[in-house]
């Protein structure tokens, strides 16, 4: 019984003192990491597979380096939801994976996607802008015949109305009557005052 005891005794502090000279062994730079693209990678309590397993880190997944025992190879990690365990060094990279890759390429995707369709639709709206443009263009030059149109027929009815009006016997005579009329009453007025003039002669 007492030699059980000792051996458990001896076991619990060998797996204490290989904790400890892991943990003083290790570096304590903290940094951002990613899990390489395995599948899925396990999380052990110690750095090497000795030690329990506490869980798994999926790949590509962001960790957060603390450090690494340079005897066994192993790194200690933080995930995100503040799990921190050991894991093979080898798993552990400071460029994002092809999973995180592909998230940011489908992000930008997405951004690029969405200002390509404000694009076209700014060019839509001016196309259409364009259209209506051509259009008043269009209507404004059709008016502007119509007007010209119109303006070369009443210029033609108005030489021709003056070209008739000279043209009718009443009208030119009664012109030559009036002329003679004025004629007539302005010639006696003058003669009286040239025969006065030659009285005083």
């Amino acid at each position: 019984m007492f030699r059980l005891i000792k051996s458990t005794l001896l076991v619990l502090f060998s797996a204490y003192g290989l904790t400890f000279s892991g943990v003083s062994n290790a570096q304590t730079d903290s940094k951002p990491a990613f899990v390489s693209d395995a599948l899925f990678v396990y999380l052990h309590s110690g750095p090497s597979n000795q030690y329990r397993i506490i869980g798994t880190v999926n790949a590509g997944q962001s960790v957060t380096y603390l450090g690494e025992d340079v005897d066994t190879g192993y790194a200690q990690i933080r995930s995100d939801d503040n799990k921190t365990g050991w894991l093979p060094k080898e798993y552990v990279t400071f460029t994002p994976g092809l999973v995180t890759q592909l998230a940011e390429l489908k992000a930008d995707y997405a951004q690029h996607n969405e200002k390509i369709i404000a694009l076209e639709q700014q060019r839509d709206q001016l196309n259409s802008q364009l259209n209506q443009a051509v259009t008043e263009r269009q209507t404004a030059l059709e008016q502007l015949e119509q007007a010209n149109r119109a303006y070369e027929q009443l210029k033609v009815q108005l030489e021709n109305t003056q070209t008739s009006i000279w043209q009718k016997p009443m009208v030119l005579g009664s012109l030559i009557l009036l002329a003679g009329l004025i004629f007539g009453l302005l010639l006696p007025l003058l003669m009286p005052k040239r025969r006065d003039s030659e009285r005083w002669m």
